[in-house]
């Protein structure tokens, strides 16, 4: 990784208060701009952070690039000194992260940077409403299978998740990965952020969902608010053994959230094939397309 350029220090759990309100303002639908994701996934990406000019700036090390700056308003003008100063240091002078809107509204940009679509990256949004119904032709197989569930588990438990569950839940994350071959899929880091998560799950202000059903543990999720209408999922996981067991977590995750929020982030695929499908495969609303902005010469 590169080193963060001068100013910038790593995301760590007392920075919340310092960092929070500047995402709270900006109240976007990317699941990038949410501190348990950046606090979880910091020191997997190198993401490292400053405040100036009544500005958030994130910096990602991996990937040498800038998230777009949060707080005051920013146009191309603004993107381009940051660049600049970027540069300045050996760095790319890249942004990442860059929602759609901005693009559009920026059609100067084009003459510094090039914008490309990162599909990859795009956050999977659903209707709370919908995952908690299972409604219609599309969504069928789902309810099918959390029928099959609820008949084969008729004293299945749901409770609300709290930091005592933390080391079954992870055990159950580590159960899961075994399963699915996570070397293989590309899931090899999430543990390490599960784990950092769960460390401190109430600093961060983590809710979650735990079902149990035939004596143990079956599923979990993890979530936090990311905006004023959309709850942020960013762990969930389920016994593989239990059928049915991924679409009752799934369910009862939606119905926890449904008074709350009336969309629910399950975040991106990462071009992983199979993940792909079983998001699509809900039915999302929407997705949140972004872009890479890369420096022209």
């Amino acid at each position: 990784m590169r080193p963060w350029p001068a100013g910038f220090k790593a995301v760590e759990i007392g920075d919340r208060g310092a960092i929070q309100p500047f995402l709270a303002a900006a109240n976007r639908a990317s699941s990038d701009y949410n501190f348990a994701n950046l606090y979880a996934w910091g020191g997997i990406y190198g993401l490292g952070w400053k405040a100036g000019r009544d500005r958030l700036l994130i910096y990602g090390a991996k990937d040498d690039v800038l998230l777009l700056p949060v707080g005051a308003p920013v146009g191309a003008d603004v993107l381009l000194s940051l660049s600049d100063e970027l540069r300045a240091e050996g760095g790319s002078g890249d942004f990442a992260f860059v929602d759609e809107a901005f693009v559009e509204g920026a059609p100067s940009l084009r003459e510094h940077f090039e914008p490309s679509l990162d599909p990859d990256n795009a956050d999977y949004v659903y209707s709370t409403e919908a995952l908690a119904e299972l409604k219609g032709n599309k969504l069928h197989r789902k309810k099918n299978l959390l029928s099959q569930f609820i008949r084969n588990n008729p004293d299945y438990r749901c409770e609300a998740m709290t930091k005592r569950h933390a080391a079954e839940c992870f055990e159950l994350a580590e159960k899961w990965c075994e399963e699915k071959i996570c070397e293989v899929v590309g899931f090899t880091h999430e543990t390490s952020a599960m784990k950092r998560a769960f460390d401190r799950f109430e600093e961060l202000g983590l809710e979650g969902v735990v079902l149990s059903a035939g004596g143990g543990l079956a599923g979990f999720s993890v979530y936090d608010r990311l905006n004023s209408t959309t709850a942020d999922v960013h762990f969930e996981k389920y016994d593989p053994g239990i059928k049915g067991a991924a679409q009752a977590i799934n369910w009862l995750t939606a119905r926890a959230l449904r008074p709350s929020y009336e969309y629910l982030n399950r975040e991106q695929d990462l071009g992983i094939e199979g993940l792909r499908r079983a998001k699509q495969s809900y039915c999302p609303a929407f997705t949140v397309r972004v872009y890479r902005l890369r420096r022209r010469p």
